[in-house]
C-alpha cells in the first residue's frame, strides 16, 4: 500500500524533524497496520472509531473508505495533528488536540478504540484505562498494538557496542515511564480494570539476506533509517541523562549499519502483538 502522502511529508521542510520522522515510519509500517485491521475481523461500518495517540493519522487514513460514521484521531502533539490534517481529509475523519488522560469526550461515544504503541511510552495507569472505559459504549472494543523487545531475535548477534546503544534507548524510555517490553503485560493489566474477551495475535516481522545477497538493499537501508531517525530525535536526552556518551551512540550506530550491511547471512525476526478485548 503505497501512501503517497506521507512520503511527501517526509521529504517537506515545512515540517519538525519529528513529524517527519512519524511521516516515513508510517509510510513503511503501513501494509502491516492494514493487515492488523483486516485480521481483526471487525466491521467499522456505521461505527464510531477512536485513535488514541494518533501521531500522523496513518489509522485514520487506512480506514478512510470503510464506512465508519466518524473516525477520531486523538493526540497530545498539536504538530503531529497539523501535518494529520494536511495528509488525512475525509468527511467523517476529525482530530482532537487532548492528553489521552483526560479527553474533551461524552461518555459511551466510542464503538471501538485503538491504543497503538502507547504503552511502551507511558505508564500502566488505571487512571489512564478509566478514562478510555468512560469514552466506550457498553460491549465496545479496545484494541492494543504494542512491542515486545524480549522477543528481538539477531543472527549473528548484534554487536556489543549496537546492544549498548539499545539499551540506553529502552533505559530512556523507562525513565520517561514506558516500557519497550510492554506486550507481555498488557493481557493481565486489561484483565484487571474488567475488560473481557481478551485475544492475542503476535505479529513476527522477519527478513532473511544470504551471502553476498544486494536485493534486500532497500529494505535494510529503511530498517536502518528509522532506527536512525528515532534515536537522532531523542540522542541529546540520552546524553543529558549519561545513559550513553557521543563517541558510544555514534559508534553503536554505525556498527548498527555495518551489521545489516554484512556479507553473511542474515536473519532478524521482531515480534508485536495485537490484543483485543471487550468492555
Amino acid at each position: 500500500m503505497y501512501c503517497e502522502q506521507f512520503y511527501n511529508t517526509t521529504l517537506s521542510p515545512d515540517y519538525s524533524l519529528e513529524v517527519r520522522f512519524m511521516a516515513f515510519q508510517s509510510y513503511l509500517t503501513a501494509p502491516r497496520l492494514f493487515r492488523q485491521l483486516n485480521d481483526t475481523g471487525y466491521s467499522f461500518a456505521d461505527k464510531t472509531v477512536a485513535d488514541i495517540g494518533t501521531g500522523l493519522g496513518i489509522l485514520p487514513y487506512l480506514l478512510r473508505n470503510e464506512n465508519a460514521l466518524n473516525i477520531i484521531g486523538i493526540d497530545i502533539d498539536r504538530n503531529s495533528l497539523m501535518a494529520a490534517l494536511s495528509t488525512t481529509r475525509a468527511e467523517n475523519i476529525g482530530f482532537i488536540n487532548a492528553d489521552g488522560h483526560n479527553m474533551p469526550v461524552k461518555n459511551s461515544t466510542f464503538d471501538i478504540i485503538f491504543l497503538r504503541y502507547i504503552f511502551q511510552h507511558v505508564n500502566l495507569s488505571a487512571c489512564f484505562l478509566s478514562e478510555i472505559k468512560r469514552t466506550m459504549k457498553d460491549g465496545a472494543t479496545l484494541v492494543a498494538i504494542d512491542i515486545d523487545d524480549s522477543l528481538n531475535v539477531f543472527y549473528p548477534d548484534l554487536p556489543d557496542s549496537s546492544k549498548k546503544l539499545f539499551k540506553a534507548y529502552s533505559e530512556y524510555q523507562n525513565l520517561e515511564g514506558g516500557d519497550r517490553f510492554i506486550s507481555k503485560k498488557l493481557p493481565a493489566f486489561f484483565s484487571s480494570a474488567g475488560f473481557s474477551e481478551i485475544k492475542v495475535k503476535p505479529y513476527a516481522t522477519v527478513f532473511f539476506k544470504e551471502k553476498d545477497d544486494r536485493c534486500h538493499f532497500q529494505a535494510l537501508k529503511n530498517a536502518f533509517l528509522l532506527v536512525q531517525n528515532e534515536l537522532e530525535i531523542i540522542k541529546n536526552e540520552l546524553f543529558n541523562k549519561k545513559l550513553i556518551g557521543r563517541l558510544e551512540f555514534h559508534k553503536g550506530l554505525n556498527d548498527y549499519f555495518k551489521f545489516l550491511n554484512s556479507e553473511d547471512n542474515l536473519f532478524i525476526s521482531k515480534t508485536e502483538f495485537l490484543i483485543m478485548c471487550k468492555k
